[in-house]
């Protein structure tokens, strides 16, 4: 399974905010399960667990999504991050030259 492929055929709707763990990661009392958070991992960590998962096997995960349906990961927050920053400084080193 690859990240710019991953389809939820059943979404869970359990309530994240009553899960035990942390922002990465927390434990399903549910199902028994931990719900990993890939918004809250780097694209190459989001992979790497994504990759490792065996075929048929079970795996809890959480996400946010763009307006295109992409998975928004620490990477893409920090991609955007740098690119607004990057236009913000071309702003004002454009207004200072006027």
């Amino acid at each position: 399974m690859k990240l710019s492929t991953l389809r939820i055929a059943e979404p869970c709707h359990e309530d994240w905010q009553a899960m035990t763990g942390d922002e990465r990661a927390r434990r399903c009392e549910r199902c028994d399960l931990h719900v990993t958070n890939l918004s809250e991992l780097t694209r190459g960590e989001a992979d790497r667990l994504l990759s490792t998962c065996p075929p048929g096997s079970r795996l809890c995960v959480r996400y946010a999504h763009d307006r295109q349906g992409n998975v928004v990961t620490r990477t893409t927050q920090q991609e955007r991050m740098v690119s607004v920053l990057s236009l913000l400084a071309q702003r004002r080193q454009a207004e200072g030259e006027r």
